[in-house]
């Protein structure tokens, strides 16, 4: 099964052709680099798999979901780390995941996840410190574990660097 299947994807704003046509196929356990100038369309398609827009036209699925009628099933194999920093300043890394995870269904049981998220990716020390006190560095990383609360099988990373 494919991680990702898109077929004849398209995405127009007005005038503009964000998307023409795209066909892709990325088979599960694999890595994959989606390259290309800025307002290539990268940020647009991977925010059609995310649910996040609409396609103009053609199909994405997530792991055989369709991302527009199974959206939700769509969306739980699925985590995506951001190009931009979407965070509450007032709230501590551990109340962003925790928050996260809650989108997803997951409550006190994913705790345990959490602290070895946290663990992992040297959080540990700052789970209690709220968002608006870490540098622009951490920031970013927290957006890592937040992708990865609810055990997605596909993780996109939009703009890793």
């Amino acid at each position: 099964m494919n991680a990702i299947e898109i077929e004849d994807l398209s995405k127009s704003y007005g005038s503009l052709q964000a998307l023409d046509k795209i066909v892709l196929a990325i088979p599960e356990g694999s890595f994959f680099a989606l390259l290309g100038p800025n307002g290539a369309g990268k940020s647009t398609l991977i925010n059609i798999l995310a649910g996040l827009t609409r396609a103009t036209s053609g199909r994405a699925a997530i792991l055989g979901h369709d991302v527009r009628k199974e959206w939700r099933q769509a969306r739980a194999k699925l985590g995506v780390v951001p190009q931009e920093l979407a965070y509450d300043p007032f709230f501590t890394v551990r109340e962003m995941l925790t928050l996260q995870s809650g989108y997803f269904g997951f409550g006190k049981e994913n705790r345990a996840w959490l602290d070895e998220l946290l663990e992992t990716l040297g959080l540990a020390e700052k789970s209690d410190t709220t968002m608006n006190h870490l540098s622009g560095g951490m920031k970013r990383r927290v957006l890592i574990p937040q992708a990865l609360v609810h055990r997605p099988p596909v993780v996109i990373l939009d703009e890793p660097t």
